[in-house]
């Protein structure tokens, strides 16, 4: 289609980022340099002191709340490129000297294009502004010096050197700088110069692109532009922009493209304070928000030019804004493709958001409106290198119907710790104690591919009583592994559930809590390695229901979240980072406890959300849409029946149709009964001693 020449001009719109006027800032930064002065001077007059590595390292307190400084660099050899389209870079800057990526096939000012590339000269970046191999900033009076300095805080943020006796030492060193110039001298620019820039950067190797700018119009152009750019592998960061705006009701671009795109391409960033807490300035939203970092009294590398009085230092403070926090996501993202260069945009991704740890909000809206939480640098690498070890398996939508040739059952509270695998005529297949036979706890159960080898896993967890110990099984009951997934000193119990939340191919454990509920869910690997957590429902002592599944038709499970009881019916759901999505109501808020699972009834690839009553209500099912819109119901027993439901949903007859499966929770005999695609009951028998009273947990 044709784009008007107003949307390939539209301007971006510059992020402020300094809460002082500069000549307080220039006051500031002699300030500080002179007390670094005199510290030194009594200090080297009375004893000896160890040379201070970097000299402003102590400024750095983004970098223990990052954990940053618990990781130590693991480089596999490749060089990592980190794009930044800004204002203008110090490309002779001290503590960025030899950071700045540099092309090789391009010979120095010999006015040739020789790598063939389109662009003449090009030995380090280009100037989209003035279209010149030169990407320094404007600075010529009347000098802003915020916008001047600007590229050269990012750059300083992501890849200062480290230990050189000089000022800060960026998050990922390793790393190297390529500068575009986007923006001019009023940090203003053309979307047409970032979609070139963006084109450069990913044709000449670039691994991450920042985007620390924002506009409020969308580009189509640009928008396609960058679908390119993640298509080609590269990782997208983009600030959210700064205002205290919503941009559920006012999206800001680039970081909302992904509500236009219908996938995660740009890494949206918010800002964070001292408390990880939402700085004051920053911008929020349940759909444009991925997680937040630290972006206030931020110590940085400036625009340096000893001729000029407000460029007279190197280094100055404080910087703060969303254009602050993107840069440390960034690098976060550069020490993850440095250590594992094979790892996709969208595996970088969910590394960084299922890693992270909780914002400091106290309201459940606010912390839902800042993404998965806030960036945990130490963590992401972990959660990355179990991502990189996984890597290869085929990856089976869980939205589509699950073909299954059998289920699993097990007994709750006063029961011997019996797992039961039926086909779906009511043959045992086979039977197994999943804890001591002393233990009568009751067990959880959840069926997953847990490994990638395209077989089932059966995981349990122990009821009341018992540790928190989840226990991995194959289908004849030989165990494969256990792991704590709390204090192992607990004996409230757990719940699992299973679910390929990072579309890997591979089902993650997801374990919460009982009796000692915190609200937290965690997320494991089926060696025990965590892998992410959050609170969905903020921290609550009410135990929570947790189903997976695929809502929306892409690689990736989503999380349907309740509580088990006193939930007035409220479901949310989550994607696999702990980022909400949505949420409905189920029942009319009539039903105070509720379970929940998730299967394909309709065989449209597109997965249904089945909620059934918990204890002290009829025992009613019901079937709702990915929206939350109810399409059918059913009651699974006799309506005086109120302990509750078990269910599951799968094809264990393999006619391509699923169908579900109910069991009582609680108080019930052991009945399964068998519901087809229109919720007809199909069949039925008893999995235990029909005498039985102990109520029942099901799963396929």
């Amino acid at each position: 289609m044709t784009i008007s020449k107003k949307i390939d001009t539209m301007p971006l719109l510059y992020m402020r980022h300094f809460s002082l006027f500069p000549e307080v800032r220039l006051l500031k930064k002699q300030a500080l340099i002179a007390s670094l002065v005199i510290v030194s001077l009594i200090f080297n007059g009375t004893m000896a002191v160890a040379q201070s590595t970097d000299r402003f390292a102590d400024e750095l307190w983004y970098l223990s709340q990052i954990s940053a400084t618990e990781t130590e660099f693991v480089s596999s050899g490749s060089e990592t490129i980190v794009a930044v389209l800004d204002a203008g870079f110090d490309l002779d800057h001290e503590d960025l000297e030899g950071q700045y990526w540099v092309n090789v096939d391009e010979t120095v000012a010999d006015q040739v294009d020789n790598d063939a590339n389109g662009y003449e000269d090009d030995v380090m970046g280009w100037d989209f502004v003035d279209n010149d191999p030169d990407p320094s900033p404007d600075t010529t009076a009347p000098l802003r010096d915020i916008v001047v300095s600007h590229g050269t805080v990012i750059a300083g943020i992501i890849a200062a050197k480290q230990d050189n006796g000089l000022g800060i030492r960026g998050i990922a060193p390793e790393a190297k700088i390529m500068p575009l110039r986007v923006l001019n001298r009023d940090g203003a620019g053309s979307t047409v110069d970032v979609r070139r820039a963006v084109r450069y950067a990913v044709e000449n190797g670039a691994d991450i692109i920042n985007l620390s700018i924002t506009f409020s119009t969308s580009d189509e152009r640009l928008r396609e532009t960058l679908v390119w750019a993640y298509e080609q592998g590269v990782v997208i960061v983009g600030a959210v922009g700064n205002g205290n705006v919503d941009t559920d009701s006012t999206p800001i671009y680039p970081a909302c493209y992904d509500q236009e795109i219908g996938h995660n391409v740009v890494i949206g960033v918010a800002a964070s304070d001292r408390s990880d807490n939402k700085a004051s300035f920053s911008n929020f939203g349940t759909r444009c928000v991925d997680l937040v970092a630290p972006g206030v009294d931020i110590f940085a590398t400036v625009f340096h030019d000893a001729s000029e009085l407000l460029l007279s230092t190197a280094y100055a403070s404080p910087w703060e804004g969303t254009s602050l926090a993107a840069p440390i996501v960034a690098a976060a993202a550069a020490r993850l493709r440095s250590t594992y260069p094979s790892m996709t945009p969208d595996q970088v991704r969910n590394a960084l958001k299922l890693s992270v740890d909780p914002v400091g909000e106290s309201s459940l809206e606010a912390r839902t409106r800042l993404g998965a939480g806030r960036l945990n640098l130490a963590k992401a690498l972990e959660v990355a290198q179990v991502t990189v070890q996984g890597t290869g398996a085929t990856s089976v939508s869980s939205g589509s119907v699950i073909e299954t040739e059998s289920f699993v059952i097990a007994q709750g509270h006063g029961s011997v710790p019996l797992v039961r695998r039926y086909d779906g005529r009511g043959n045992v297949l086979g039977d197994f104690h999943a804890y001591s036979e002393a233990f009568t706890g009751g067990v959880r159960v959840a069926t997953g591919d847990v490994d990638g080898d395209g077989e089932l896993e059966i995981v349990t967890g122990a009821g009341p009583g018992g540790g928190p110990q989840v226990r991995v099984f194959d289908l004849d009951g030989r165990p494969e592994n256990q792991f704590f997934a709390f204090d192992e000193g607990g004996r409230g119990g757990i719940y699992v559930a299973t679910g390929d939340i990072n579309a890997d191919g591979i089902d993650e454990i997801i374990v919460t809590a009982d009796q000692n509920s915190t609200g937290q869910v965690r997320i494991f690997n089926k060696l025990g390695h965590l892998k992410g957590s959050f609170f969905p429902l903020g921290r609550t002592e009410t135990p929570l229901a947790i189903s997976a599944g695929n809502l929306d038709a892409d690689a990736e499970d989503e999380l349907i979240v309740t509580k088990r009881y006193g939930s007035d019916g409220a479901v949310r759901i989550f994607d696999g980072t702990g980022t909400y999505v949505r949420s409905f109501v189920a029942f009319d808020g009539d039903v105070d406890a509720i379970t929940t699972t998730v299967g394909d009834l309709d065989g449209d690839g597109v997965a249904e959300i089945v909620v059934a009553s918990g204890s002290g209500h009829s025992p009613k099912v019901s079937v709702y849409n990915q929206l939350g819109t109810l399409t059918q119901s059913f009651f699974a027993y006799h309506t005086r029946f109120t302990g509750g439901v078990s269910v599951a949903v799968g094809d264990i007859d393999n006619n391509g149709l699923s169908e579900i499966y109910t069991s009582p929770l609680a108080s019930g005999g052991p009945h399964v009964r068998i519901f087809d695609q229109s919720f007809d009951l199909i069949g039925g028998f008893f999995t235990f001693d029909q005498e039985d009273r102990y109520g029942t947990f099901i799963a396929m």
